[in-house]
């Protein structure tokens, strides 16, 4: 019998690595650095709650 759960696509569910950090005078690149920064957490923050909304809707069949 074949399940009817959605799959997941692997990049919705695996971390993004942290930038590595580059210590340098440059403001710009130490700006842009946070904003990635930033943007990692946010996303990883998505998929993670994407694997839970995903998780609770199978559980409810």
């Amino acid at each position: 019998m074949a399940c009817d759960c959605p799959t997941i696509p692997s990049h919705l569910t695996s971390e993004l690595p942290a930038p590595e950090p580059k210590l340098d005078s440059n403001r710009g690149l130490l700006l842009l650095l946070a904003e990635y920064e930033a943007l990692r957490r946010r996303f990883n923050a998505d998929r993670a709650a994407v694997v839970e909304i995903v998780g609770k809707d199978i559980g409810e069949d």
